[in-house]
């Protein structure tokens, strides 16, 4: 009878060790897929920022295009005067503008 109860006794250990390991097993499998769905976000929030940088970088250099273009409008006469005659089609008052059209 007693050897009975110890080999039911080490049956029970073996099985409560077969049960933490499992839950450990199951716990380290949950962590890394939550862990590999976070980094799997990472890449894309990495990715996003790129891809805004990239825009902001090309924000900035059209903005001083144009910032330098208008100071050119507001420094440069000679040049005020060549983008009011091509881009507006002004003409001094004693000249004669002709135009032509592209159709043949």
């Amino acid at each position: 009878m007693l050897q009975r109860r110890q080999l039911t006794g080490e049956r029970k250990e073996r099985i409560m060790l077969f049960m933490l390991v499992g839950l450990l097993a199951a716990m380290v499998l949950f962590f890394a897929s939550l862990l590999h769905k976070t980094h799997r976000e990472f890449e894309q929030f990495k990715v996003r920022q790129d891809r805004i940088e990239s825009r902001l970088t090309q924000a900035r250099n059209e903005f001083k295009m144009k910032e330098t273009y208008l100071r050119r409008l507001i420094e440069d006469p000679e040049f005020l005067e060549r983008v009011a005659r091509e881009r507006l089609g002004y003409s001094r008052p004693d000249e004669l503008l002709f135009r032509f059209s592209d159709e043949f």
